[in-house]
Parts: structure tokens; C-alpha cells; sequence
């Protein structure tokens, strides 16, 4: 029995379990473009359908010579048992894969190569990960040495085999980026005593952003009576580390309670990274505020005197930096991509005062309880060259626009 079933539907199907020890999964890339590292997500009820799994059995992918294909299972509601299997694959424009869906017992799973992580240290002997943790209340731009004293890297900072970022976890709620000049992962070494200043440049690569009081590298915001402000200057907040892996990493930023006025509203800012991605992908839900304001995201613009908009493919639109506004005073392309259904405005704040100054911002709309999707872009030269090039940045945006709008389509015969 054979179904064609697009990726993005698997977890919608439902059935009677299957008794097969495997099943087979016939992966098509539908783009005339290559995509490294291509999307395979499976949910746990799904995969359940063709296959019974066994306590004490996990599944696993393999590939056409049995070899395991990079995956990793997620618990994303966090009850204890896995939710979902991802995994990534490499394929050529058009290619179409067999790959195996087998069951192995939990102990045996492979260990694969680590392309992401999750770092919150806490900045005491050790530095011991913290997987949850509250901001830090009454810091702003004004004094926030007192973060850098309590936490590794003055909050949360996730990485790739591309790039890294960081969050400021307190009322400035800044985010910053990591050139990388590595694949490897260096984060839970980085921001520590033994170490020189992520600010200079070092084997590993430097933080090649001033933030300041601006927008950074995608924070939030909202527009509310024609002003822009922070999320996060009136309330409380935390962080929650939701699952780290080989392959992606998620974390959530959670604003509860906020207030705007006197309307008591939550907002849930999800973060994930996946590997072999020059982004991280954001997820921003509102709750409380019955439509009241939109969502404002962005990026500085202290060191740019151009924002560039592009329509990538009619889904996804682009706005874009391209400077010498790295801290060492290279070329850093920064990228915002946002659903053209939900783009509202875009426009430049004020230089100086009080508040959001020196950025890039766009308009979203955030309808309440429903999640809000973008994505922020960093392409430092040092990391590859071809970031010099405003075309090849421009080329970049559009091809990934299109891996973005057709995800990779399976068919399931069993």
C-alpha cells in the first residue's frame, strides 16, 4: 500500500497500527534547487500508524546501505516521551530518496554529530547549564554589567555549524550574533574567565554586533498608538530550554505576566535553530491582547544607511542589510523574512532618546493566541565569501524563500 503524503501533513493522519518491523519512506525534493540538509519531520502519532513500536524501541532511519541518516527524537511538550523524529538529508534538484524507517532499542541509538546547541550558564564556579531561569528585573541598557555577573554570555545563546546568537535576558531583551569562523560548537566555552573577550576576535570567530539600545538581530517589539516598544519593559519574563540536539535546539522566552496599559497580555517568543542553517526561526504567540497591537521585529541600522526589500518568491518577503557593520568592520549581511500575509508596514525608528532607537523595523500582524513566524538572517564574509556580494545575498534569500514554501514530500509504502 502506497500514500503520497506531504510533509506538512503526516501529523494530521490517523489510523490503525501496523505490525510491519519497517516501513519505507520515498523522500522527493520538488525544487528545481538543491537543498543540504532538507527537512524530515515525522510525528511520533504518525509513524505509529505504519509501525507499532514496542517499549524500549525507538525509531530510526536509515539509509538505502543501512547506514543511519542523522535524526533525533524531541519531547516538545515536555511530558517525558518523545513527540517527534527530525531529521535532515542532502538532495540534489528534483532527486527522489528511499530511505528505511526501522525500529532499535533506545540504549543503541547512534550518537551523531552535534550542529547545534543550547547554552545558559550560569556565571559561578563551573558554570553549571541552567535550563530554565528567570530575566533579570530592573536592568536596561544602563547597567547591565550586573547580567554579564549572574549569567555566561548575559543570557541564553544558541549555535549552529554556520552561526551563532544570543539573547540579553533582562528589560533590554537585545539579541546579538556570533560570527563563526568553525563548525564546531564553542558556546560553553565562551563568555568564561579563562577565556579573552567574545568581543575580540579569536580562533572560534567574535560577536560582530553593537546593539545598544536598538532592535539587534530579530528582537521583539510592538506598535501600539503609533509608538514602538520593547516587549518586555512592564511585566516579567523567563526562559525554558524545550529540547537541545545534534540537529535543531529549541528554547521559548516567556513574557507572563505583561502589561500594555493596564491590559494584563503573555506573549511566548519560541526560538529554534537547525543545523546547516545561516538563521534561527522565531515563533512569536500573543495572548490577552484581542488585537489591540501588532508585533515589530528588526535589526540595527547604526552602521547602515540602506535597508533593501525584496520580494522573494510572493509568499516570503526580505528586508535586508548589507554593510561593513560587523564589529571588526567587515561586510555582515543581516535578513529578516517574514510572511508576506502578515506584513503590515516597515519603516526606521529614531536615532537617539528613550526607547527602541537605531533600527530597521518591520510591522507584523499578530492576530491573538496565533503564532507569528520570521526569520532572521546573519552572512558574515569571514565566515563565507560569498556574503560580500549583495547579488549572491540577494540569490541566497530567494532560494531559500523557495526551500521554505515546498518542504520535501513523502510517500509511505508499507
Amino acid at each position: 500500500m502506497k500514500k503520497i503524503i506531504p510533509l506538512f501533513f503526516l501529523a494530521l493522519l490517523a489510523g490503525s497500527c501496523q505490525q510491519e518491523k519497517e516501513v519505507l519512506l520515498h523522500i522527493s525534493n520538488p525544487l528545481d534547487l538543491s537543498r543540504k540538509d532538507a527537512i524530515i519531520l515525522l510525528s511520533k502519532n504518525a509513524i505509529q500508524q505504519w509501525i507499532q513500536i514496542p517499549a524500549g524501541m525507538v525509531p530510526l532511519v536509515t539509509d538505502q546501505h543501512g547506514d543511519p541518516v542523522p535524526c533525533q527524537l524531541d519531547d516538545v511538550d515536555n511530558d517525558g516521551s518523545w513527540d517527534e523524529m527530525f531529521s535532515l538529508l542532502d538532495m540534489g534538484p528534483l532527486e527522489e530518496v528511499t530511505l528505511h524507517l526501522t525500529l532499535v532499542p533506545e540504549e543503541q541509538y547512534p550518537i551523531f554529530e552535534s550542529r547545534t546547541n543550547l547554552r545558559l550558564g550560569a556565571n559561578e564556579p563551573g558554570y553549571p547549564e541552567l535550563k530554565e531561569a528567570p530575566r533579570l528585573e530592573g536592568i536596561t541598557y544602563h547597567n547591565h554589567s550586573r547580567t554579564g555577573e549572574v549569567y555566561q554570555m548575559e543570557g541564553p545563546a544558541w549555535e549552529n555549524d554556520k552561526v551563532g546568537f544570543r539573547n540579553y535576558l533582562d528589560q533590554r531583551n537585545g539579541m546579538d550574533i556570533f560570527g563563526k569562523l568553525t563548525s564546531r560548537m564553542v558556546l560553553d566555552s565562551v563568555g568564561i574567565a579563562t577565556r579573552q573577550s567574545y568581543h575580540e576576535p579569536d580562533d572560534w570567530g567574535m560577536d560582530v554586533l553593537k546593539v545598544g539600545t536598538s532592535l539587534g538581530a530579530g528582537s521583539i517589539g510592538y506598535l501600539y498608538r503609533d509608538s514602538i516598544y520593547r516587549v518586555g519593559d512592564r511585566g516579567s519574563a523567563s526562559f525554558t530550554s524545550v529540547f537541545e540536539g545534534p540537529l535543531r535546539s529549541r528554547f521559548n522566552l516567556t513574557y507572563d505576566p505583561w502589561f500594555v496599559e493596564e491590559r494584563e497580555v503573555r506573549v511566548l517568543h519560541q526560538i529554534e535553530i537547525v543545523a546547516g542553517r545561516h538563521c534561527y526561526q522565531s515563533a512569536v504567540t500573543i495572548s490577552g491582547s484581542d488585537g489591540m497591537f501588532d508585533l515589530v521585529t528588526g535589526m540595527v541600522n547604526m552602521k547602515s544607511d540602506t535597508l533593501y526589500s525584496l520580494d522573494l518568491n510572493g509568499q516570503y518577503t526580505g528586508f535586508f542589510t548589507h554593510d561593513l557593520q560587523s564589529e571588526d568592520t567587515t561586510l555582515l549581511a543581516m535578513a529578516l523574512v517574514v510572511s508576506s500575509i502578515d506584513l503590515v508596514t516597515s519603516g526606521e525608528t529614531k536615532e537617539a532618546g528613550e526607547g527602541v532607537t537605531e533600527s530597521y523595523y518591520t510591522v507584523l500582524a499578530a492576530p491573538d493566541g496565533q503564532p507569528v513566524p520570521y526569520r532572521f538572517y546573519a552572512l558574515w564574509e569571514k565566515e563565507d565569501p560569498r556574503w560580500a556580494s549583495l547579488d549572491e545575498v540577494k540569490a541566497f534569500l530567494k532560494e531559500e524563500a523557495e526551500r521554505w514554501a515546498q518542504s520535501v514530500t513523502i510517500e509511505v509504502e508499507q
